[in-house]
């Protein structure tokens, strides 16, 4: 009886592939792929414009890098009203996309391919009103530069368009599809529990950590909590630590054990 078997040389090419993505050498060799050029340009972007990205380790900066140049090749971005798309304006959107996914190994969210953006504010075709930015569930997310590059600019207010329209985009995607990492249900489970309490804490306290906006729904309030995520994490943690720590546990990110430790 005949029996297939695998060459030695082809079992030693399986071996070395393993060694290598276990020793995290793909990162290296797919960043030694991009030119040196084009390296130094993204990380010299990512350092001038973003403090996420500063403020992780030279490894993390790497892979920051490696995915943006992944992204860049699979989305489109499309200016409207005359608004002209270059490379900054494409990782600065990019970028947004990067650090909201960073904890994830799937962090490509294959339904949203296509970025519109206008110059300022736009109005809406369905509602007649006036947007800064909206995420369209047949793949589309649509931004205001001026209010996505204030929301870069000014850090430590809790307003980031891009990192809030992404949410959107994220929680759609876990939500409506099984194209994202395993468990991540559940975990959106846990952080949709403690946001329908805080809704109503919002609507009866005019104190509360979160603007007025994320009382909206539970979809607001999640892109809201995801904006100080990122840009009030320490204060997000002190006052409502349970929500913090659901979020975390859902990003697998913790940015105010980050702030602790600097």
């Amino acid at each position: 009886m005949h029996v297939d078997y695998l060459p030695p040389f082809v079992i030693s090419l399986f071996f070395l592939l393993f060694v290598l993505y276990y020793l995290g050498l793909f990162r290296f060799l797919k960043l030694a792929l991009m030119s040196s050029k084009k390296k130094h340009m993204y990380k010299s972007f990512f350092a001038k414009y973003f403090k996420y990205y500063n403020e992780l380790s030279k490894k993390d900066q790497d892979r920051f890098v490696i995915r943006a140049n992944y992204l860049i090749h699979k989305i489109r971005i499309s200016g409207r009203e005359n608004f002209r798309v270059g490379i900054n304006e494409k990782l600065f959107i990019i970028a947004a996309y990067v650090q909201l996914t960073f904890g994830f190994k799937r962090y490509y969210l294959t339904k949203f391919k296509h970025f519109l953006i206008y110059p300022d504010a736009y109005k809406n075709k369905v509602t007649g009103h006036m947007h800064y930015g909206e995420m369209n569930p047949r793949g589309v997310i649509v931004l205001s530069w001026k209010n996505l590059l204030k929301g870069h600019i000014i850090t430590n207010d809790a307003i980031n368009l891009g990192l809030h329209e992404m949410a959107h985009a994220l929680m759609y995607t876990i939500i409506n599809s099984n194209e994202h990492e395993k468990g991540l249900d559940l975990k959106l489970n846990r952080v949709i529990e403690l946001s329908k309490v805080e809704i109503k804490n919002i609507k009866n306290n005019t104190n509360h950590l979160f603007r007025d906006y994320a009382k909206i729904n539970i979809y607001e309030f999640f892109a809201v909590s995801v904006e100080h995520f990122f840009e009030s994490p320490i204060q997000f943690k002190d006052e409502l630590p349970e929500l913090y720590n659901a979020l975390s546990v859902l990003l697998n990110q913790d940015l105010a054990k980050k702030s602790d430790t600097d």
